[in-house]
């Protein structure tokens, strides 16, 4: 059990990060009721900063307010989830475009170490360990990219995504072959240099290829339904 003490700072951060992370963690999964009093209670400290960092994290959308409710864990909405895929595939390949110019052989040795424990997750089929990992290969990647600004907007989008990370994988597990097969399309495009508009071009489609496969899956379950 957390709670607080002087050596963590700020009441109101401490309070946000213990329940950021257990929302990124899935200790608080879609739909589960945030009371302010009880986590301030395990905490040790009032209910004030908690409401704060509530209000933090529901500006993050992370978390919601819903009638007769309170706070709860943002639920999983198919048309947000397309919508900011469609945001991170313009920005994530401008930012990957960026990277490339900063980096070396060393960078890629990073990533390729990433590929490595991805490929021994996608073959235990371990979603979620899949999924922390395939934000690590792009965190990592983005993080050659200078511009620090785009990097913040990277990540405040990947946090929108926080639980369908966790249920896009399961849905389509057929993408985690081809998700992990184009991350070794661009490591080879890296090595050999390629310019920097179709390495753009790539991590955007690669985005984009995931809403592809669950619009897919979705069609053809309807077709299977028909009689």
């Amino acid at each position: 059990m957390s709670t607080y003490s002087k050596k963590d700072g700020n009441k109101t951060e401490y309070a946000f990060n213990v329940i950021r992370n257990r929302i990124l963690d899935g200790e608080y999964g879609p739909g589960y009721r945030i009371v302010a009093g009880r986590i301030a209670q395990e905490l040790n400290i009032s209910p004030i900063p908690v409401r704060e960092a509530i209000r933090q994290l529901e500006a993050e959308g992370l978390i919601v307010y819903k009638p007769y409710c309170g706070a709860v864990v943002q639920v999983y909405q198919e048309e947000e989830y397309f919508n900011v895929m469609a945001v991170l595939a313009l920005l994530e390949g401008y930012a990957s475009a960026e990277a490339c110019r900063y980096m070396d052989s060393g960078n890629i040795a990073a990533l390729e170490e990433i590929l490595v424990e991805s490929s021994l997750a996608m073959e235990d089929y371990d979603f979620d360990k899949y999924a922390s990992l395939n934000r690590n290969f792009h965190a990592t990647m983005i993080s050659y990219c200078k511009n620090s600004h785009l990097q913040n907007l990277i990540e405040d989008e990947w946090n929108r995504l926080t639980h369908a990370r966790k249920t896009v994988f399961p849905f389509v597990p057929q993408r985690i072959k081809s998700s992990n097969e184009e991350h070794k399309q661009l490591l080879e495009m890296l090595k050999n240099q390629v310019s920097a508009s179709e390495i753009e071009d790539f991590v955007r489609q690669h985005r984009l290829n995931t809403v592809k496969a669950i619009i897919e899956k979705k069609n053809n379950a309807k077709k299977t339904r028909k009689p």
